[in-house]
């Protein structure tokens, strides 16, 4: 019965040791798989918080790439009204020239008219009278020939200066439509890179605190005797399904 006794003491200690040592190495490789599977969420997460600063960056620098194009729109925009002023004043100027022309040839007109009833009332008119109102006519259709020979040359540079003015003002409301359509539809890509970004990141925040809370539940669930634990399992994965809720809120 000693030896029974001894021997049944012996077998106890061996378990007790067999025991302690499958606990020891149970809590080594449970440490060391939570570490492994920490170190794997964490790099995870790590990419997905570096994804969400790229699409954010992505987004901010078509922002600003839209806004520069709205700064150079208005520019455009500046250079048209500044065209249309000038081309204005320059259209006010040539009409001042046209009628200027008009009436130094209205004049010219009258000066020859009058230079050709002095020709023809020769035998009626004192031949002194005759010189000196000749003389005087002649001087003033002189001076009024240069003064139309003037006004043509001015004329002519205003309408050539006015063609020019006009050809811009058509080259800048071209490139002005040209970089409005752009702008217009950059704009609308802006706003939709950016409303799309900002909506992915809320459906990725929403997500993760749905699985952090799902996992402490199905954590919780494991060791609780009130419920099978595969029932609890499928019934957490149906009710909150991040990847179906991110589908549907894109959809």
């Amino acid at each position: 019965m000693a030896l029974d006794s001894k021997e049944g003491a012996s077998n106890s200690e061996k378990i007790f040791r067999e025991i302690q040592t499958e606990h020891m190495i149970y809590q080594i490789n449970s440490s060391a798989d939570a570490k492994k599977i920490a170190d794997k969420m964490k790099k995870d997460t790590d990419e997905i918080a570096k994804a969400m600063e790229t699409a954010r960056h992505t987004a901010y620098e078509r922002k600003i790439s839209t806004d520069e194009m709205k700064i150079s729109l208005a520019d455009k925009k500046e250079k048209i009204r500044t065209a249309q002023k000038e081309l204005e004043n320059i259209q006010k100027n040539v009409e001042k020239a046209t009628k200027k022309n008009s009436d130094l040839q209205i004049e010219t007109i009258k000066i020859e008219s009058a230079i050709d009833k002095i020709k023809d009332a020769l035998n009626d008119l004192d031949q002194k009278y005759l010189e000196k109102s000749q003389r005087d006519l002649t001087d003033a259709l002189v001076k009024v020939t240069l003064e139309s020979e003037k006004a043509q040359s001015e004329l002519k540079a205003l309408e050539k200066l006015e063609s020019i003015t006009n050809r811009k003002l058509q080259e800048f409301e071209n490139e002005y439509s040209r970089l409005e359509s752009i702008t217009n539809e950059k704009i609308n890509e802006t706003e939709r890179t950016v409303s799309n970004v900002t909506t992915t990141i809320e459906h990725i925040i929403n997500t993760h605190d749905q699985m952090t809370k799902v996992s402490k539940d199905l954590l919780k669930s494991a060791t609780s005797t009130k419920v099978p634990f595969t029932q609890q399992v499928n019934y957490e994965i149906q009710q909150n399904s991040p990847q179906q809720e991110l589908e549907e809120s894109i959809v």
